[in-house]
């Protein structure tokens, strides 16, 4: 799957479904030291999230495909959500690649995602500083920010 494809799909899952939009995304540094000392629970999420293919995305307000996992399941996602501060939830990227998607702007027409990226395929570009990098970004881009091993920050922009 292309990264024009990921982000359309992206896109149109946040939009359609009502993700809720923030007024300010946090900076590379809040993010990555967020994930140190949560990444815990992230990796349970990534377990939840193998464990129930076909899921393929997952927030508070829906998942795809409908009804793949059951209430009470749900509600374990729904929590861990919460104490992660993630409005999006999380959804599949590329192969093997999991996306949790912590905030979503938008201003005057153009949205933005923040959050991160858990082995992602060919992450490319690359930048230093997501926060500098994202007043050039063009439309339809995704931006990654190598936090170690396997994790990156993504900002996402898109018209």
């Amino acid at each position: 799957m292309t990264i024009a494809v990921l982000v359309v799909a992206v896109m149109l899952s946040l939009h359609r479904y009502d993700t809720p939009l923030t007024t300010k995304h946090q900076t590379d540094k809040q993010l990555a030291s967020a994930l140190q000392r949560q990444r815990a629970l992230y990796q349970q999420l990534i377990g939840m999230f193998r464990e129930d293919s076909p899921l393929s995305s997952i927030n508070p307000q829906f998942m795809e495909p409908d009804a793949a996992v059951n209430v009470s399941r749900w509600q374990q996602y729904r929590q861990l959500f919460t104490l992660l501060s993630l409005d999006g939830g999380m959804r599949e990227w590329g192969r093997g690649g999991v996306m949790f998607i912590q905030s979503v702007m938008t201003i005057a027409g153009t949205t933005s995602t923040k959050g991160y990226v858990y082995r992602p395929q060919n992450p490319l570009p690359q930048y230093a500083d997501l926060d500098k990098a994202a007043v050039d970004l063009p439309d339809n881009t995704v931006a990654y920010h190598k936090v170690d091993e396997n994790w990156y920050l993504f900002y996402l922009k898109s018209h």
